[in-house]
Order: structure tokens, then C-alpha cells, then sequence
């Protein structure tokens, strides 16, 4: 199947239209931020074709590329009404913790993260068991018998986190003020966001994040491995 005409073409801008205001309703996640969540031709954009029967329909990729460069352009630029800028301003949209940096537009595991597990681990499928798919967390027996807690994230994945991050500190860093006796200027209007994402983008290498990754899983939790493009912490 194939987008071969100006109808068919209507027809999957606005099939496609819809489900992108679907994921950004679900995922909670401004406009502006989809090339992070779904990144051109990537994993996760490739998972979202899969996921609405779109992967076998020709010229779709290109549809949904076009839908998201819309969507981000529409408000970089300032085209959305009054309302819509709001309700993107409101704390629904807001990343509340660094805790929720790590579930934040992150989809459920998969079978083939378990099966990654699986083999780094040397153990059966069968020994592995999810605690929360939302998390990414399972327990799991290895082949000595040992029972582990372990998390795992693939490489896009870790990339949103990683993003997820920056966003949250720009946020907490944009609510602060700077008061001199009676002189008060808030932060928000001294910082280019831009700016501060790109200086960030720089400092958070991937041991950076990894390192406060295991932070917010908490204080038993160590970076393991990377194996075969996904991180692995394990609960010590």
C-alpha cells in the first residue's frame, strides 16, 4: 500500500494529524518537544507507525515527519490561540520531579528488552518477571541462582531521559528570583532557553546520566552495562 494521490495523502495528513494529537494528549508533551519523543525515522517513530498499521503503508514516514515539523513550527512560531498556549503552559505538562524525568513519554518495556536481559543475564525468559512495564523495572533469577531488580532503557529511551533532565532543570531554575533589598528580577526573563539547552546538551555526557539515572531509582541502585544499545542498572 502506498500514498500514490492527492486524495489518499489528504487522507493520511489528517488519519495521522489525529494521532499525533492523540500522543501529545496521552504523553502530556508540548509540541515543540515531538522531534525528541519521536525522532525522525527512529526507534520510537518507527514503533508509532508499527503500532497504528501504519509501517506497511508507503510514504507514511514521510506524512508523519511532515505532521511533526508542523506541529513544532505551529508553536516555536507562536501559531496556536491563546488557550492552547495556555493549557501547553499548564502543570499538566510540567515534568513535577527528577523522579518522573525517568517515565516521562516513555512507553511500556518490551519483549525485546527482556530477551536483552535475558542474554546478558544468561537466564530464560521464563525467569524473568515484570514488575512495572511503565518503569522498565523486572526481577529476574540468573544462572547462578541470584535474584536481581533490574531497569533497563534502550538508547532512544535514555536520550529522552536525558532530555527530560534539561527540561526539568530549566523549569526549576526559571522559578527562581533574585532579590537585593527592594530590587526582584526573576531568572526566567535573564535565560534564553535555547541557550541553556544547548550548554546542557554539552555537560550531560552519557556517564552524567547515567549517574543521575541511578540516582532517581534510588540509593541501591548502580549502572550495570550498556549491552547491545540499551542501559542496564541493577538494584544492589
Amino acid at each position: 500500500m502506498s500514498i500514490s494521490n492527492r486524495e489518499d495523502a489528504n487522507k493520511y495528513y489528517q488519519l495521522i494529524n489525529g494521532l499525533v494529537d492523540e500522543y501529545v494528549e496521552s504523553h502530556k508533551i508540548r509540541p515543540s518537544k515531538l522531534r525528541t519523543y519521536l525522532k525522525p525515522n527512529g526507534e520510537r517513530f518507527q514503533k508509532f507507525l508499527k503500532k497504528n498499521g501504519l509501517d506497511a503503508v508507503k510514504g507514511a514516514n514521510q506524512v508523519l515527519n511532515d505532521v511533526i515539523d508542523d506541529r513544532v513550527s505551529e508553536e516555536i512560531d507562536g501559531v496556536v490561540t491563546f488557550e492552547t498556549f495556555k493549557y501547553f503552559e499548564s502543570g499538566e505538562f510540567k515534568i513535577k520531579s527528577m523522579q518522573e524525568c525517568l517515565y516521562k513519554a516513555i512507553d511500556k518495556s518490551t519483549l525485546e528488552q527482556e530477551k536483552i536481559l535475558a542474554d546478558y543475564f544468561d537466564t530464560n525468559l521464563s525467569s524473568i518477571d515484570v514488575i512495572d512495564t511503565y518503569k522498565h523495572k523486572f526481577k529476574l533469577e540468573d544462572w547462578e541462582g541470584e535474584k536481581k531488580q533490574v531497569v533497563i532503557y534502550s538508547e532512544e529511551e535514555f536520550e529522552v531521559i536525558k532530555n527530560n533532565f534539561i527540561e526539568y532543570l530549566f523549569d526549576e531554575i526559571s522559578k527562581k528570583k533574585i532579590e537585593i533589598r527592594t530590587f526582584e528580577i526573576e531568572l526566567e526573563s535573564l535565560i534564553n532557553k535555547e541557550t541553556f539547552e544547548n550548554k546542557l546538551e554539552d555537560k550531560f555526557t552519557k556517564k552524567v546520566t547515567a549517574d543521575l539515572i541511578s540516582g532517581c531509582l534510588g540509593e541501591s541502585w548502580e549502572f550495570e552495562s550498556k549491552e547491545n544499545s540499551h542501559y542496564i542498572w541493577v538494584n544492589t
